[in-house]
Order: C-alpha cells, then sequence, then structure tokens
C-alpha cells in the first residue's frame, strides 16, 4: 500500500485512475459553446424573420449610406479628385464607415423593441434544431459570371459590355446584401442587445464584438462593389473623357449618339 502524504489518503493505482462520476457528468452535459451560438443566432433570425421587418430595415440603411455616399464622392469632386475610376471605390470605403454606424443604430432600434422574456423567443431559443445547411458555391453560377465579356469584340465594343456588366454585378450585390439582412440583424444583435442575457442562459461567453461580426459579414460585399464602381468609372472615363461625373458621362454618351445618327 502506498504511503499517504500529510492527511491526504493514499490510493491505489486503480482508484487513481478512475475519473470522478460527477468530472464525467459535466463533460457529457456541457455543450459546444459554437453549437450554443449557432442555435442562438438561428433562434433570432427565425424571430427576426417573423416578427420584425429586416429586409426593410437594411433597404433603408442602405439608402441612407447611398445619400451618404453621394455627398463624400460630390466632397471629393470639389477637392479636385476628378478620376471617377478613383473616387468612386474610395467613395465605397468612406460610406462603409456610414454604414457600419447605421447597423449599430438599426440594432439599439431593435433593441429596445425586443422583450427578452418573450414566450415565443425563449421557445424558439429552446429548440434544439439541427444546423442549416451552407449553401456552397460551386464556381459556376457566380455573380462575378455576370461580367463574362463574349469573345470576339474588339475594344471600343468591350466598355459598353464591361459597363453593363458592372451595372449588373452591383444590383446582384445589393439583392444579395438585402436578401441577407436577417442573419446580418441576427448575428449583430446577438453580439451587442442580448449578449449578456443570452450569453448568461445559455453558459457561453461572448466571443466577438459587434463590429467584428458586422464587418465579417459584409466587407466581401464592399469590396465586390468596390472593384465593380471602379471598372465603370475606368469605362465612363474612356468613353466620356470630358465628363468628371456619372451623370454628365450619360449626358456626353447620349450626346455622341446622336451625333453618330
Amino acid at each position: 500500500m502506498p504511503a499517504a502524504v500529510g492527511n491526504v489518503p493514499a490510493r491505489t493505482g486503480q482508484q487513481l485512475a478512475r475519473p470522478d462520476t460527477d468530472e464525467i457528468a459535466i463533460l457529457e452535459v456541457t455543450p459546444d459553446p459554437e453549437q450554443l451560438r449557432g442555435r442562438a443566432k438561428r433562434a433570432l433570425r427565425r424571430y427576426f424573420e417573423k416578427r420584425r421587418s429586416p429586409r426593410a430595415m437594411l433597404s433603408l440603411v442602405i439608402l441612407l449610406t447611398g445619400l451618404a455616399g453621394f455627398v463624400i464622392s460630390y466632397s471629393l469632386l470639389r477637392a479636385g479628385l476628378n478620376a471617377m475610376w478613383m473616387r468612386y471605390p474610395l467613395t465605397i470605403f468612406l460610406a462603409y464607415a456610414v454604414f457600419l454606424g447605421l447597423v449599430r443604430l438599426w440594432v439599439e432600434f431593435e433593441k429596445r423593441k425586443v422583450d427578452p422574456d418573450d414566450p415565443a423567443l425563449n421557445a424558439l431559443l429552446e429548440e434544439d434544431d439541427k444546423p442549416e445547411p451552407v449553401a456552397r458555391s460551386t464556381g459556376d453560377n457566380s455573380w462575378l459570371d455576370w461580367l463574362d465579356i463574349p469573345s470576339g469584340l474588339d475594344a471600343e465594343g468591350c466598355l459598353p459590355m464591361l459597363l453593363i456588366g458592372s451595372i449588373l454585378g452591383l444590383l446582384a450585390i445589393l439583392i444579395s446584401v438585402i436578401g441577407a439582412a436577417p442573419v446580418l440583424i441576427a448575428e449583430v444583435f446577438l453580439d451587442v442587445a442580448l449578449a449578456g442575457l443570452l450569453y448568461r442562459r445559455l453558459s457561453v461567453a461572448e466571443s466577438e464584438h459587434w463590429l467584428g461580426t458586422a464587418i465579417r459579414k459584409t466587407w466581401l460585399h464592399v469590396v465586390g462593389a468596390a472593384v465593380l464602381l471602379s471598372l465603370a468609372g475606368a469605362c465612363l472615363d474612356v468613353m466620356a473623357p470630358q465628363s468628371n461625373s456619372m451623370g454628365k458621362a450619360v449626358k456626353e454618351l447620349l450626346e455622341q449618339g446622336r451625333t453618330r445618327n
């Protein structure tokens, strides 16, 4: 028998190797934090889809962001930045800061409207549903494919096609962002408004700041919009060299069409 050390009784090798039953029970009932976060996110998304209007609110946020972008673009033009291919993407990145601020205000607005003790929300949180499958792109039907230029076109014919492709790509990005509004508000709302209540109820620590969540869900759309606007601006700079804005470029192109006819 091994000797006891101090007041601690000696244990045999078999006793030392045997795990405590309470520890086993804790390990068995402790869920994965990521699964708990995913369950809360799905519950909030369904809650907002049923009780609120996330797509309408995000459309309003995008509209206000566009107005801010117009003011930013005009200010940059007045400051001497005439090249559209440079001014438009810079406008996008500056307006993105406005967008993030509006999203934060949107969450604060929803925070005042949502009752954490709502039975409908609690019922959704208690559901132990399976994670929804994530749609994976095959690489064959991306919105970037809209920019494919048919072979056999000369440089003059490519520019209008690139311009049209850029506009269609921007519309696709806009539709994609608005369509994902419930997911965006659910994740940001989870990190901001109910962080204390929901995380405490689910025994999970907060894992991400709301700003990081918002950027993670939207940065790819912003980069895509900046690239497409830069491409559209470059096309307009070549097709309408006397213009320094999209409105003037369209007017110049219409005048060129009348002259040819």
